[in-house]
């Protein structure tokens, strides 16, 4: 039981940052430099903890054949979408 807190509360910790750069634009202040494009970054952060979220569900759900690869792709995803919204370090 403790571990699934745990696990919920790090898929809400990791869904706030992305929730208020998409929202807001604001973000976290190690990433105002090299971010340009906050929406995109929100967007990869929220899909990186429903991924995450996913992932975690499966001890719940039990059904790996689905879900697993589908939180990996998110989890990719949201990734992808975080590096696409920085810039590129030759630029800096």
């Amino acid at each position: 039981m403790l571990w699934t807190v745990l696990g919920g509360l790090a898929c809400v910790l990791a869904a706030i940052p992305g929730t208020m750069a998409l929202t807001t634009g604001w973000l976290p202040s190690g990433l105002r430099d090299s971010v340009v494009r906050p929406w995109l970054w929100g967007c990869g952060g929220l899909l990186t903890a429903a991924g995450l979220g996913t992932e975690w569900s499966l001890l719940w759900l039990g059904s790996i054949d689905f879900f697993g690869p589908l939180g990996f792709a998110l989890i990719v995803l949201g990734f992808v979408c975080q590096s696409r919204a920085r810039r590129h370090p030759t630029l800096q």
